[in-house]
């Protein structure tokens, strides 16, 4: 049992490392804490100019708006929230040609007033935004709303916009309007209300409790397969080794016989067969290796 402690801590650190917003009910962004709920719904649109999507009343309240931005566009944003509130915004891509750096591309977030913008080395032919609700900053513990860039697949920080907005629970998103002067997607998840107003009312402490029971019950499974892999190792290839061999080269022998025509098909599928349980072996004992590896790197990491 002394394998508990260090599966668990290396469970730990793959769910901090978790940043799917639809599955995850929480998950850390550098200098931000972005809440969502486990159970939530998603519609899709391809191809949109124009989308007004209205959750008011279907007793719902929308937890997160993914749209992707085309090169050299713009889409703009509002958002509606608590009683009547709304804060607009704006995502933009621009392709820049130069000697050096050959290409570079220029993504612009406006979000409540405040601009920023950040240069990849990148052509794509658009960009991922998140324009997520219910964000609390590690800084000052606030609570509010929070736009970024994708960047390469993950959180950017360099291109992020914060807006502080207290008592999330009675501010939740009930309505947001995109629109574009070319053809874009977007993808918005939502939830019922009293889900959202629970997920996002928790304070840091009941997020971390939440993360931790989660990852004991995670990493309770991944004991439990780990030792029964051992115990199927140790059963038939250490403890009952001779009789497991034994066995085999008489089931495989007798097998051999009546299946071949000579005896040199004979020996040929009868040496096959050794091989093939020697293999199987390996691959067992191979498997359990990398998987205690694998627990007890992540383990020295987190060290």
């Amino acid at each position: 049992m002394r394998l508990t402690i260090p599966i668990l801590l290396a469970n730990l650190l793959v769910l901090g490392m978790i940043v799917s917003p639809v599955c995850a009910a929480s998950y850390t962004l550098t200098g931000y804490q972005e809440y969502n709920v486990l159970d939530v719904q998603k519609d899709m649109f391809t191809n949109v100019r124009s989308l007004t999507f209205d959750k008011s009343n279907d007793d719902k309240a929308i937890t997160l708006i993914h749209f992707k931005v085309p090169q050299n566009h713009q889409v703009d944003f509002t958002i509606y929230y608590g009683t009547n509130a709304s804060t607009s915004g704006s995502a933009s891509n621009v392709w820049n040609v130069s000697v050096y750096p050959t290409t570079t591309t220029t993504s612009t977030i406006t979000f409540d007033g405040v601009t920023k913008s950040y240069n990849y080395f990148d052509t794509n032919p658009s960009w991922d935004y998140y324009l997520s609700g219910y964000a609390r900053s590690n800084t000052d513990n606030s609570t509010g709303l929070i736009v970024y860039n994708a960047g390469y697949g993950s959180f950017d920080n360099e291109l992020a916009v914060y807006k502080v907005v207290p008592s999330l629970g009675t501010n939740l998103i009930y309505r947001v309007e995109l629109s574009s002067d070319a053809p874009f997607d977007v993808d918005i998840s939502y939830g019922s209300k009293s889900d959202v107003a629970a997920a996002v009312s928790k304070t840091a402490l009941d997020v971390a409790g939440d993360w931790l029971s989660t990852a004991i019950s995670l990493s309770g499974s991944i004991l439990a397969f780990v030792l029964m892999l051992a115990w199927v190792i140790k059963f038939f290839f250490i403890d009952n080794l001779l009789l497991i061999v034994a066995m085999w080269i008489s089931v495989s022998m007798a097998y051999s016989a009546i299946s071949s025509r000579d005896i040199f098909a004979f020996y040929k599928k009868f040496f096959r067969t050794q091989r093939a349980l020697l293999d199987f072996i390996v691959s067992l004992w191979d498997m359990l290796v990398r998987t205690l590896n694998a627990l007890v790197q992540i383990f020295v990491k987190w060290l």
